[in-house]
């Protein structure tokens, strides 16, 4: 960079007239107070210069900003900038999206600043477990997630904002409602039981990622393999999630920072039912079809299209929803101590119609850390309230019931009252939404954590944290009694309930560090040991008969049977550990780490308690050997990585391995008078600990100039001990059984993550993708089978030794009968009577018969081939990032009302999709002939359970589109 200084000089003050000698020691006075006020002004420097790339490009939109001021500049399409200073030893800082920043003194002739793309594989901090390292010693599968991934996206929770970023960190949404809770997991599923990832935030296990808000977030680390997660133990099976959140910084003005999201999400509802007319003659064609009269002659179909459609559908009780975040922060700190002040707003509407259902959420959180000397304390303190109201119903209730019912009706008629009908004959959703009732949530969480660090030398310090989490957490509702007309009752029972919860989970850690170079010896030694105690209490009142204006006992209220007091609802648990990790590098090329954890938990019988995780992992910066330097000078850097460990899994309920009873009020009749009875759970005191035998390995790539950064990783996990219920006890024995260890799974796959920077004069571009697939397999099942399969309506859930965990099965279909003569020919279901128009199934074995033994595995439910596509482009002051998910293979079984046209006759209505369907004249239809329920072909053709259920899942998403512009120093100054 080349900078010339300017700087303004002062003219000699002139000998003054005799006429003014008397005013001149005034003057001399008000001269020197003037010389002193402007000595700011005179002192300033102008600096001009130019900033190129790696490739001695210019860079333009380049941010040249004053250390510790507002005072900057950005470089034009040139590369060339002038900015003032307030004196020449200011320091000038540039930094730009994609390269490593750098700091300069004003007052410093040089060459042109060249900025260097910024590698992950070098110089950058990761958090890893219990501390940091630099991305290049890394021998374990990590992925680093910084703020920028984050900030921008118009999400609610930070769940929402990782999906898609990180390869095989998979986030599937459950509900569309504000507040329900994600699926998180990491490198697929390893158990049968719970696949939850342990979450660390700020050093402190167990806090709800969900009530964070995005813009406190820091950074992220994802620990996937035993390599980087073993030192976390028995809660590591499942892989970690490490978060670090927003600080100050030393020797930094308090700035004051704002940002703001309003958005509306618009329910999209992809099915759209037949006009009422129509649905009254596909209905007459049904009834035909299996035999019976028809129920709507010619003049009433005239007399229904005349009048039109009515409004009970889905799209009537669905509403846009605005949703808005608020967030302001304050943070900067001095010579020894440093500060940031956090606060957070979100209010969230709900897609249902009703009054206010949504939530709102507050948040606090304050940090702050002082030196001094060799001491250093630092303390996070956080506050979360979270305010929600929803409906008293369930969101698949009001669904489906607004979904079955045809256009021939409406919710309400002009009088308005609720109505019911032939089809929805107790229940109206638009009522039950408006006017039944609700339920209201306050839910309080505060979180804390202080650490004390000592430096005994340089390089050796002791640590202490003490942290943990308080919930409180509150739920009232109440269903509210509602007549419909012309019949039909909805919360006769006058249900109010009052359920409370609270737990307590504390974290003390006490560990030692030592960090030491000599010469090209690199060596991390850290010890330490830990304890986790959790305790939560319960309790739920329900009344029902209650008093149907303000809820409260009257004449005849009755207290459920159902309600509990916190005895009956109080778990606690224990975990006492010690953990080290031990590393070593050699001349950066060489990289060897070891480390263990010794878990005690109270979740298992004295003698059963202990376990041992160890792992052990290396790398090897293969380029930097000399016979491989040409390889470095024409192509890039290359590391080879590994690691091997043992990781555990302690996800089960406390007390297990003790037999517990359960009490029931009325469990037995003695002389015309109830009595209450108990219900026992064995206990089982050889439960242990799940335990994953982890393998991965893994390649990062630094390429073209540092342009091309490639993260490659393959891993194989086997999970064994897997805790199973027994399948050999009769129903008989009059006790439930306890789990066992006795499963096993094996989980492989792969991940990439390719980042491509492309710098220019004008634009710059960033592309970074990732892909990554895991598939698992169950080894071993219970004691005394190899497979378990679960009927739920026309859907079977299949857990088999040699599939995945869980599987679809049914039949597959083969077309359809077409004539009399296939009817006679092909193979059917046992005393079947199918006729031309019905479904055709495959004869897997071709015995002639359609049985059990021609089912099908028809897919698996868990998405594969998940990837992420993010491009950043930027011209001058404007930048624009674009951002793709998806999931490229995924098989979804649906059943109901979208797919069989008068669903079981529960449902009576038919949707435009459907009408695509057999007749003699559409012999390759996508669905088969109309039958009404209850008929033979309707029961070959929706109740037999095959592929015509199931749906191919994979999708790409555009999740969001940014376009900003950024102001220009000179004018935010101003």
């Amino acid at each position: 960079m080349h900078m010339k200084i300017t700087e303004r000089t002062v003219v000699p003050r002139q000998s003054l007239p005799p006429a003014v000698q008397p005013f001149r020691k005034r003057a001399g006075f008000l001269l020197v107070t003037l010389l002193f006020l402007s000595s700011f002004v005179f002192a300033q420097v102008t600096v001009r210069g130019k900033v190129v790339n790696e490739s001695n490009t210019p860079i333009a939109g380049v941010s040249v900003q004053v250390k510790n001021s507002p005072t900057g500049t950005s470089t034009n399409a040139d590369g060339d900038f002038t900015v003032t200073v307030p004196a020449a030893t200011s320091v000038l800082v540039f930094s730009y999206v994609g390269y490593a920043t750098i700091e300069q003194a004003a007052g410093v002739s040089s060459a042109t600043i060249q900025l260097q793309p910024q590698s992950a594989s070098l110089g950058e901090v990761v958090v890893v477990g219990y501390g940091t390292q630099r991305r290049l010693s890394v021998t374990g599968a990590i992925d680093k997630i910084n703020a920028s991934a984050i900030e921008g996206k118009p999400v609610v929770n930070v769940s929402q904002a990782l999906q898609g970023v990180s390869p095989n960190l998979i986030i599937q949404q459950r509900s569309f409602e504000p507040g329900q809770g994600l699926n998180i997991n990491i490198r697929g599923l390893g158990t049968t039981g719970n696949n939850d990832p342990l979450i660390v935030i700020d050093g402190i296990v167990g806090g709800d990622i969900n009530l964070l808000n995005p813009n406190d977030i820091d950074n992220i680390s994802v620990l996937k393999d035993a390599g980087s997660a073993a030192i976390y133990g028995s809660r590591s099976a499942n892989g970690v999630l490490l978060i670090t959140t927003k600080r100050g910084r030393k020797n930094e003005k308090p700035n004051i920072t704002y940002s703001g999201t309003y958005g509306v999400t618009d329910p999209k509802i992809a099915a759209t039912p037949v006009h009422a007319w129509e649905n009254a003659y596909y209905k007459n064609e049904s009834l035909v079809n299996s035999g019976r009269q028809p129920v709507y002659s010619p003049t009433d179909i005239q007399n229904i299209a005349a009048a039109g459609d009515g409004d009970w559908r889905l799209s009537t009780i669905m509403k846009n929803a605005a949703q808005q975040t608020h967030n302001v922060s304050i943070k900067g700190g001095g010579q020894n101590n440093s500060f940031l002040v956090s606060l957070g707003y979100l209010d969230q509407d709900n897609n249902f119609i009703g009054p206010g259902y949504g939530i709102k959420r507050y948040n606090v959180r304050l940090s702050q850390s002082t030196d001094i000397g060799k001491f250093k304390l630092s303390s996070v303190l956080s506050y979360v309230r979270q305010d929600g109201k929803d409906h008293s119903s369930s969101a698949s209730t009001l669904i489906i019931d607004a979904s079955r019912v045809p256009l021939l009706y409406n919710f309400q008629d002009t009088m308005g009252r609720y109505l019911t009908n032939a089809v929805s004959a107790e229940f109206n959703p638009k009522g039950v939404l408006e006017n039944g009732g609700y339920r209201k949530s306050d839910n309080d969480e505060i979180f804390g954590s202080l650490t004390g660090e000592f430096a005994i030398t340089p390089d050796l310090k002791i640590r202490g944290v003490f942290g943990g989490t308080v919930r409180s957490n509150h739920t009232f509702g109440r269903r509210l009694e509602m007549s419909f007309f012309p019949g039909g009752r909805y919360g006769q029972d006058r249900e109010t309930f009052d359920d409370n919860y609270k737990s307590l989970l504390t974290n003390t850690q006490l560990i030692a560090e030592y960090k030491k170079r000599f010469g090209a010896h690199d060596v991390t030694l850290l010890v330490g040991g830990a304890n986790e105690s959790f305790k939560e209490q319960a309790s739920n009142l329900r009344k029902t008969l209650t008093d149907p204006i303000f809820g409260i006992p009257t004449t005849g209220t009755v207290v459920d049977a159902g309600s509990r007091n916190t005895n009956q609802g109080t778990k606690e648990s224990s975990l006492n550990s010690f953990f080290g990790r031990g590393g070593y590098s050699y001349n950066d090329k060489y990289f060897g780490e070891v480390s263990f954890r010794f878990d005690e938990s109270s979740n298992f019988a004295k003698g059963n308690r202990w376990s041992f995780f160890p792992s052990v992992s290396a790398g090897w910066r293969m380029t930097e050997e000399s016979f491989l330097s040409s390889l470095k000078e024409n192509v890039g850097d290359f590391k080879l990585r590994a690691s091997y460990g043992i990781l555990g899994n302690q996800n089960t309920d406390p007390y297990r391995y003790q037999t517990s009873y359960t009490s029931y009020t009325n469990a037995y009749g003695f002389n015309n008078v109830a009595v209450g009875g108990a219900g026992y759970l064995l206990g089982n005191a050889d439960l242990t600990w799940e335990t994953s035998a982890n393998l991965d390995i893994g390649l990062d790539a630094e390429l073209l100039n540092r342009r091309l950064s490639v993260t490659l990783g393959a891993f194989d996990k086997i999970t064994s001990d897997i805790l199973v219920a027994r399948d050999d006890v009769p129903l008989l024995f009059g006790a439930a059984f306890p789990d066992y260890n006795a499963a096993e799974v094996r989980n492989r796959g792969w991940e990439v993550n390719v980042t491509y920077r492309i710098p220019g004069k004008n634009f710059s571009h960033t592309i970074s993708a990732n892909l990554a697939d895991n598939k698992n397999e169950l080894r071993k099942y219970t004691f005394s089978a190899t497979e378990q399969v679960v009927r739920r309506e026309e859907f079977e859930f299949v857990r088999r030794v040699g599939l995945p965990i869980t599987v679809y099965q049914g039949y597959r279909r083969d077309g359809y009968f077409q004539t009399p003569d296939d009817v006679a020919k092909y193979a059917k279901p046992a005393n079947a009577t199918v006729v031309p128009g019905d479904i055709k199934f495959k004869d897997k074995n071709g015995d002639g018969i359609i049985d059990d033994q021609d089912k099908y595995i028809l897919g698996n439910q868990f998405p594969r081939y998940t990837f992420g596509l993010t491009y950043n482009l930027t011209f001058h002051n404007f930048d624009l990032q674009l951002f793709i998910q998806g999931v490229g293979r995924r098989e979804l079984m649906i059943r109901g009302e979208l797919v069989e046209p008068f669903h079981v006759g529960y449902s009576g209505t038919m949707y435009t999709h459907q009408t695509d369907y057999w007749t003699p004249t559409n012999p390759n239809a996508e669905y088969p002939r109309l039958a009404e329920s209850g008929s033979p072909s309707n029961q070959n053709n929706y109740r037999t359970g095959s592929d015509i259920y199931l749906f191919d899942a994979a999708y790409a998403r555009l999740k969001n589109v940014q376009i900003g512009y950024n102001l220009p120093a000179a004018v935010l100054q101003k």
